[in-house]
């Protein structure tokens, strides 16, 4: 009886068709031990031992609202940014306006609690004139950003231009900030509730923190 000469090979080939086809259906629905953990966001604070500063100025009390809601939804530390000069009422506007043509900084009061503990600094405050606030721009000459996390969040009435839009986050990046995000809130005609509601919907879309902080101050 004449052998077959293909035998020899059909085991082979039989083993190798297996694999193939074993491979072929891991690659299209591979089992849940060997999936890729998904990897957070970039701009996601993960770390458990993350402690952020939420910092403001309010000169109307728009940007406190955004502040004191967005501490409510992070359970952080708040520090508010207080001006000695006298921003009230008409002659108050136009300081303010005086202030942002000639690019002066403001005088501070002392902060209570020191930015440099904390990391990252969540920065709210006003754009005035297609510029950030002079408390707000003042601080940040004033305080070490090296290295340190900024999130900015900016109130305004109006239009603020790409342009302008860079220049208010060159202001970090100049002091050694990293700019992780940037959220813009327009608050021309809004309720207080609809100012809140405005915050809690951008921060569904780019969410500050996935875990929550440990305040260790």
């Amino acid at each position: 009886m004449k052998k077959n000469p293909l035998k020899k090979f059909s085991r082979p080939l039989g083993l190798v068709l297996v694999s193939f086809l074993f491979l072929f259906n891991l690659s299209i629905c591979p089992p849940s031990s060997l999936k890729a953990e998904s990897s957070p966001q970039p701009d996601t604070l993960t770390s458990k031992d993350c402690n952020p500063l939420i910092v403001y100025y309010s000169r109307s009390g728009t940007s406190r609202i955004v502040a004191e809601t967005l501490k409510d939804q992070l359970a952080c530390k708040i520090e508010c940014i207080h001006s000695t000069k006298n921003r009230e009422g008409f002659l108050g506007v136009l300081t303010c306006v005086v202030d942002q043509l000639l690019n002066r900084d403001d005088i501070l009061q002392p902060l209570e609690k020191n930015p440099n503990n904390y990391n990252p600094v969540i920065l709210v405050s006003p754009v005035w004139i297609g510029k950030l606030s002079s408390p707000a721009r003042t601080f940040i000459k004033q305080t070490r950003l090296d290295g340190k996390d900024i999130y900015l969040i900016l109130t305004y009435n109006g239009r603020l231009t790409e342009d302008k839009e860079k220049a208010v986050a060159e202001e970090i990046t100049a002091q050694g900030g990293i700019l992780k995000e940037l959220y813009k809130i327009i608050t021309k005609e809004k309720t207080e509730d609809e100012i809140k509601k405005e915050l809690v919907n951008q921060l569904k879309k780019k969410p500050l923190l996935t875990k929550a902080p440990m305040n260790l101050s």
